[in-house]
């Protein structure tokens, strides 16, 4: 099959995952917005990332189809701003996944510090990181990193990016997001059975192992 044909059930996978994206992630933001309990600091990075995954519902998916069918053709910058923006959207909800990974390890295994030193100038900061390093990440191609026009003009994702920006992107936005993910809810899991350890024991006349302060754990 060539990029020019596009699949009936890669596109029903596409509009569906584009529809729930935009969908849900709206719902998000609008509760955010109208419950005021919700203010929260650790919510902070939610409605981030609830943004970033509606961004790529609404302008993610479908720069991703038309890649699939080699569209803009014969209008390189065009193509390349709208593949490097597909990057770009796509990065930055991977850093907030990670952001929000953060920091519920940081809260669970570090409660006390968490609670003093975190607060809605420190989350708007780490926020606004994530979005400046995806930015950053994402515009790499505009400023020269890529292969220059495809040899029948049509944008193709991988014949378009440079090699070495496609191994950038896939180890720094997948691979080792997804270690260290791996990683925080591990350590999350394993303190969280402990905590249960203890509550039994405690149940059964014992006292619990004191735990979730401001030490190295």
């Amino acid at each position: 099959m060539g990029y020019d044909e596009l699949p009936l059930t890669y596109a029903m996978c596409e509009i569906a995952v584009a529809v729930l994206a935009i969908a849900g992630n709206s719902l998000v933001v609008v509760t955010f917005v109208l419950e005021r309990r919700l203010r929260r600091v650790t919510n902070l990075y939610i409605i981030s990332l609830a943004t970033s995954d509606f961004l790529v519902g609404l302008v993610g998916v479908p720069s991703a189809v038309m890649a699939r069918l080699g569209l803009p053709r014969h209008a390189f910058r065009v193509c390349l701003l709208m593949l490097s923006v597909l990057v770009l959207l796509c990065t930055v909800s991977i850093l907030n996944l990670v952001a929000v990974t953060l920091d519920r390890y940081w809260a669970i295994l570090h409660p006390f510090c968490y609670k003093r030193t975190m607060n809605r100038r420190a989350a708007a900061f780490v926020i606004l990181g994530c979005w400046f390093l995806g930015t950053l990440v994402g515009l790499l191609p505009l400023f020269g990193w890529n292969n220059g026009p495809e040899e029948h003009g049509k944008c193709l994702f991988i014949p378009v990016m440079h090699y070495d920006f496609l191994v950038l992107i896939f180890f720094a936005t997948i691979v080792y997001p997804a270690l260290l993910m791996a990683f925080c809810y591990g350590r999350i899991y394993a303190v969280v059975l402990k905590q249960v350890s203890d509550i039994l024991i405690q149940r059964g006349g014992e006292q619990p192992t004191p735990t979730f302060f401001c030490e190295k754990n």
